[in-house]
């Protein structure tokens, strides 16, 4: 009998584990279309404006613009250029203030009462400090919208406008109605995705219904909220006035000049070709080649851009080199095995210019960056008294001198201390170029020469990542005295232990040396390594907490070839169990690299465990939400200041008693999307509500550039292109 049972329940699991993957696998690939990307634009006194704030923006009927300052002087133009307007007829024409109405002053009081007035058909909706009128057939009323079982009696309502199908609309700190038809309503809150109420101004078109408030200008469109707020959208964050023409661009009269988000036709094809025209016009740097920000001279200015060096020369350069990788397999271009072969070239140096010299580090030691010895000497700004602010917050810090030797050759100074995450960029680039790229043997022995010396090196000095001075760097420990018997290393326990066991398997796969595989099995079985990386510090820290996203983007990064490369059925489902739990966490960021590692690591796949077979197979929204954020990923990768921590649909994070939050999240526990937050980097935190750039640094689009190839190569979406 039990026979029976037990045979039913795994022949319910199997059942169940073939129709979620069959369901999914009728969704995929996700099939892509051009889309409208939003760009913004300032209009200053280069294009003829002055140098003042816009109080107004309007459009007449032949689709002229007129615009308004605070000095009162008023411009027009039907392009990119304005002209002054010196006629005072069409001065007053253009910004006339809202008229007299028979029988208004009776709920109003004075004329100068009225805010703001719309129009459609014979119906006249107003804006009041009292509230919200609208007169039909001659006759006012004050209007009390109902929605459900909720009815508002708004007051201090800010603007009204009609919408394109007819709808009226108005604004009020209480929040935003819309009259669906005759007198149904839906009224919006914050808990309904409103993302402030601070209103001053609305204006509707074919994109839906803008709203300008005091710090930041929304969107309506398509049932979904937009929030532009910072220099990245908008000239001022103190919104005047909004005019949306006839191509549903928005004109935005704020505080600091004009604006103008406008819609560009576009594909996730298109927007990878543009970020890669700006990689190779503002972020290489050295004869190899690295990719790394740029900082410019004039902020927004990208014409003044300088390639500087950072910390992370090598991981970011691997990154890179994945993505050419991926992008040479999906196009068969030539210029992608070209930028992928420079790529692994540059990297490879890392391992090599830091023998010799007076200060050798051991062989396979790879370097941060390197800088030529023709620039300043990087090492001052590395003196002793930084070393000491920085062992005060952390015990571990390592003093260094110096911390950038000169190579033997006298033209390179090379930063040492490297870390866990450089070479969890290494690896990860070799793997991806050796199998997706190398052809001939000779391409394939050079990958195995450099992963051969940077383990070798790793497995010489006890697991661990030793420097010049012949001590572990801060940061690349992988022995287990370290991560299972040190409590200094308890929060990277589980992460290092899939770090050294994925190099050890990538440098099995290339090289295919036994000794590789045996220390890996020693690491995995003995000492626990496998089971280590099954609780991550996150999965600990409980739901809605945000963790650390550089280790959540360094553990993806290992699962994808630790997983896929690994063939012992026990080792497997550990992995497993360690990225799908994971993930739980991770699918709150809808971030497309993780989102599609995840697909690539476990679709079609089962575990099985004590509670029966669990289909790990992700839902259908693991990929729209990728495919999403692509699509919302900014044009604009300059460093702008920004701020969500005054939005009315945001949820604080974390334990902040009597002090504005730090992180947030949206209600429905999201992350905001990509281009209302900060960050460009799939390392960076998406909870962040806060950032300072000043509009010096511009980021490379390399971060775009490997989640749109990944997903492209394991085939999760499919671009339907326009036809020439």
């Amino acid at each position: 009998m039990y026979l029976m049972e037990h045979s039913f329940v795994q022949g319910f699991f199997l059942c169940a584990v073939l129709f979620s993957t069959t369901a999914l696998m009728a969704h995929i690939p996700i099939r892509v279309e051009a889309f409208a990307q939003q760009v913004h634009r300032v209009f200053d006194q280069q294009e003829g404006l002055s140098n003042q704030g816009i109080s107004r923006v309007t459009i007449d009927t032949k689709g002229t613009l007129y615009v308004l300052d605070d000095a009162g002087s008023v411009f027009s133009s039907k392009g990119t250029t304005w002209t002054p307007i010196t006629d005072d007829n069409t001065k007053q024409t253009m910004f006339i203030s809202p008229p007299r109405y028979p029988g208004l002053e009776a709920w109003v009081g004075a004329t100068e009462d009225v805010r703001d007035v719309a129009k459609h058909g014979d119906e006249i909706a107003v804006a009041a400090p009292s509230g919200l009128y609208l007169r039909t057939h001659m006759k006012w009323e004050r209007l009390l919208p109902m929605h459900g079982k909720v009815r508002w009696a708004p007051v201090d309502v800010r603007a009204v406008a009609y919408d394109i199908q007819g709808r009226l609309w108005f604004a009020s700190p209480q929040g935003v109605g819309c009259r669906v038809h005759d007198k149904k309503w839906r009224l919006f809150t914050g808990a309904d995705g409103l993302p402030y109420n601070d209103f001053t101004c609305m204006s509707a078109g074919q994109t839906g219904v803008w709203f300008g408030t005091t710090n930041g200008v929304i969107q309506y469109h398509d049932n979904q909220w937009f929030f532009r707020q910072g220099r990245r959208w908008l000239a001022g964050n103190c919104v005047r006035d909004v005019a949306v023409d006839a191509d549903g661009n928005a004109w935005i009269a704020t505080d600091l000049g004009l604006s103008c988000i406008a819609n560009r036709p576009m594909t996730l094809a298109g927007k990878s070709a543009l970020f890669e025209d700006e990689i190779e016009k503002h972020h290489r740097r050295t004869v190899f080649g690295y990719v790394n920000p740029a900082d410019l001279a004039v902020p927004g200015n990208t014409e003044t851009s300088r390639s500087v060096y950072t910390d992370n020369d090598g991981f970011n350069t691997g990154l890179y080199l994945g993505a050419m990788s991926f992008a040479y397999t999906v196009t068969g271009k030539d210029k992608y095995r070209n930028h992928a072969r420079k790529a692994f070239q540059a990297n490879a140096f890392l391992s090599e210019v830091t023998q010799g010299g007076e200060h050798p580090a051991p062989q396979g030691f790879i370097a941060r960056n390197v800088i030529p010895t023709t620039e300043s000497d990087p090492n001052l700004l590395y003196d002793k008294n930084y070393d000491l602010q920085r062992k005060k917050m952390d015990p571990l810090w390592k003093i260094m001198e110096p911390r950038c030797p000169v190579d033997k050759s006298g033209k390179w100074y090379w930063k040492c201390d490297s870390s866990s995450d450089e070479l969890d960029g290494h690896f990860f680039g070799y793997a991806v170029y050796f199998d997706r790229v190398c052809e001939a043997e000779s391409e394939k022995d050079e990958v195995r020469i450099v992963v051969q010396r940077i383990t070798d090196h790793l497995i010489a000095n006890g697991y661990n990542l030793v420097d010049h001075d012949g001590l572990p760097t801060r940061w690349a420990h992988f022995s287990p005295d370290d991560l299972n018997r040190n409590p200094a290393w308890h929060a990277e326990r589980g992460l290092n232990s899939y770090s050294i066991l994925t190099y050890l398997s990538i440098a099995h796969h290339i090289t295919g040396d036994a000794k590789y595989r045996e220390i890996y099995l020693e690491l995995a079985l003995d000492h626990g390594y496998g089971m280590n990386g099954m609780t991550q510090p996150k999965m600990l820290e409980g739901p809605n907490h945000p963790g650390h996203q550089p280790d959540d983007n360094m553990a993806f990064m290992n699962y994808y070839h630790l997983i896929r490369y690994e063939t012992d059925p026990d080792l497997l489902t550990m992995y497993q169990h360690a990225i799908h739990n994971h993930w739980q966490y991770e699918k709150f960021e809808r971030n497309p690299f993780t989102n599609f590692i995840y697909g690539a690591c476990v679709t079609g796949k089962t575990r099985l465990d004590q509670w029966g077979e669990i289909d790990l197979s992700p839902p259908i929204s693991c990929f729209e939400d990728g495919v999403d954020t692509l699509k919302r990923y900014p044009i604009d990768l300059i460093e702008w200041p920004m701020s969500n921590s005054h939005r009315t649909d945001m949820i604080p994070l974390g334990k902040q008693p009597g002090v504005p939050p730090k992180l947030g999240a949206r209600v429905d526990g999201y992350a905001f999307p990509i281009d209302e937050r900060h960050e460009t980097y799939w390392d960076w935190d998406p909870w962040m509500l806060e950032a300072d750039g000043d509009g010096t640094r511009l980021r490379p689009g390399f971060h775009y550039l490997l989640a749109y190839y990944l997903g492209l190569f394991h085939e999760f979406f499919l671009e339907e292109l326009p036809r020439p």
